[in-house]
């Protein structure tokens, strides 16, 4: 099946990989966003989704890091008339082939939800018989996707919210010890020493993450070797410690019948968050949609452990899509 006429395909790709079942793509936002790296997996029907799979990630904001994870869900076979979009951040993927501008460091974190909002009403709107929305975020794509669950509450049936940094970021452990280089001199220097990486061998990288599939080494490489990318990243950061602080409440008690939470054992990203969070919920509030992961599942677990999380997030998906139906 083609790319649906709002993507453009994007012949190059960090973790191209065999028997990989996803398509690269481009998004051309308005005005001066520029472009978005989109993965784009279409039915197995080769028919108009009757539902859709809206994917943002973390920080950085690379979705290649995630196709083991959705292509897992993927090949589950829900649906067959399931469709899965993922958008990188703006800025993030130094494989776009429409530059975009660079904007104000304070804007970072706003545009990836303009962004995002306009990736997905572009979606909603392009099939003539509106497909059922699931939004999945990581991380901090999880409060991106709270803030398009809070613009479009009857357009998105369901928001997976994984590990999620939705609150309070700069409080957390991580938060409190990574701060320092997501001020603009460090990231200055950071984003100079891209022209160092390009240089480290490969086989260098691959032995610092050992455990790593050469795939993800790639990107990493590909990611750490672009200082366009590293600013825009760290620029990112800096908002998120600044801007994500009070837990949204109001939100998460008006759409608590719409969002499903998967936490990680310990998760320095999350802290104590966690605990406010679920007095919010509830920690008996329907328990199949709250994971507790037992089994030492990371934070990052995009990396190595994607078939784990991919399996929890299709019993979620199925459950959603016979409840619906």
């Amino acid at each position: 099946m083609s790319l649906p006429s709002f993507l453009s395909p994007l012949t190059r790709s960090a973790n191209s990989a065999p028997g990989l079942t996803s398509h690269n793509a481009q998004f051309a936002h308005n005005g001066s966003l520029g472009s978005s790296h989109v993965l784009w997996w279409p039915t197995l029907s080769g028919k108009d989704p009757d539902a859709l799979l809206f994917f943002i990630p973390g920080n950085p904001g690379l979705v290649d890091f995630y196709i083991p994870f959705l292509s897992a869900i993927h090949a589950q076979e829900l649906s067959p008339n399931l469709a899965i979009v993922a958008k990188a951040h703006v800025g993030h993927y130094p494989g776009v082939t429409e530059t975009a501008p660079m904007h104000r460091p304070e804007e970072s974190l706003t545009i990836q939800i303009q962004a995002s909002l306009e990736l997905l009403g572009t979606v909603i709107n392009f099939y003539k018989r509106k497909p059922r929305i699931i939004v999945i975020g990581h991380s901090v794509g999880s409060w991106i996707s709270l803030q398009l669950l809070k613009a479009v509450p009857h357009e998105i049936s369901a928001t997976f919210l994984l590990f999620p940094t939705i609150s309070n970021i700069a409080d957390t452990p991580n938060g409190k010890l990574l701060f320092p280089i997501f001020h603009p001199l460090s990231r200055s220097i950071l984003s100079s020493l891209s022209v160092v990486a390009k240089w480290i061998p490969h086989r260098f990288i691959s032995f610092l993450y050992a455990s790593w599939p050469q795939n993800q080494v790639q990107v990493l490489r590909e990611f750490i070797s672009s200082g366009r990318s590293i600013t825009a990243s760290l620029s990112m950061a800096h908002q998120e410690m600044k801007n994500i602080r009070a837990l949204d409440t109001a939100l998460l008690e008006g759409c608590k019948d719409k969002l499903y939470f998967y936490y990680a054992e310990s998760d320095n990203w999350v802290g104590k968050e966690r605990e406010a969070l679920l007095q919010v919920i509830g920690p008996n509030n329907e328990s199949a949609k709250i994971v507790y992961e037992q089994s030492g599942i990371p934070h990052a677990f995009c990396i190595n452990h994607s078939d784990l999380v991919a399996k929890d997030c299709s019993s979620w998906i199925n459950r959603i899509l016979h409840e619906t139906i």
